[in-house]
């Protein structure tokens, strides 16, 4: 899969990426540039590197800001996503009419990879944002964050970089996964 990102990097934006005769889904598109992008790191400082900054600007957002957010907003651009349309530096925004709810999943429904994963912090408005790597069915699954810690010490909502992640739905802890919304 690295050899096949480093080939069709430069076709990212707004060409269909195809490999053989078979052209990617959207969901295929936004793994595959979320996946390019694991292992990046902060370096110039809390939140702030090179590509975090150009995520943070392109939606506007102070330097510094958190990146979850603007990272998913990044690889859904770039995937050609036109659903959902909502390109946010907050997580919480990414909560459609159409998303499924943890429970939904809880109680059987699956999530198709390439979705966004998305936690809430308490009752705030504050929470996290990653993409789905694989079908989601019951209480966990694969994903790819941004703004995120590599294992499971340190913060899981305030990290240092890119990481692909087990998680699950905890419905009754203070921070959780509340929501999925598809991608197309």
């Amino acid at each position: 899969m690295i050899l096949l990102t480093k080939i069709v990097k430069p076709l990212w934006i707004g060409v269909a990426l195809c490999v053989g005769m078979v052209e990617l889904t959207t969901n295929d598109r936004a793994i595959l540039i979320a996946e390019d992008h694991i292992g990046l790191t902060e370096d110039n400082g809390s939140n702030r590197s090179a590509h975090i900054d150009k995520w943070n600007s392109r939606l506007q957002l102070p330097m510094g800001s958190s990146y979850c957010a603007s990272f998913v907003s990044f690889v859904l651009d770039s995937a050609g996503a036109v659903s959902p349309a909502i390109r946010t530096g907050v997580a919480q925004k990414f909560i459609t009419r159409q998303s499924i709810t943890a429970s939904q999943v809880l109680n059987g429904r699956v999530v198709p990879a390439g979705s966004i994963v998305i936690w809430k912090r308490g009752d705030t408005w504050m929470g996290h944002v990653g993409i789905t790597t694989k079908d989601w069915t019951g209480i966990s699954g694969e994903t790819i964050e941004a703004n995120t810690s590599p294992s499971d010490a340190g913060s899981q909502s305030n990290g240092d970089g890119v990481y692909r992640k087990q998680r699950k739905i905890s419905p009754t802890a203070y921070f959780r996964i509340t929501h999925f919304t598809l991608v197309q």
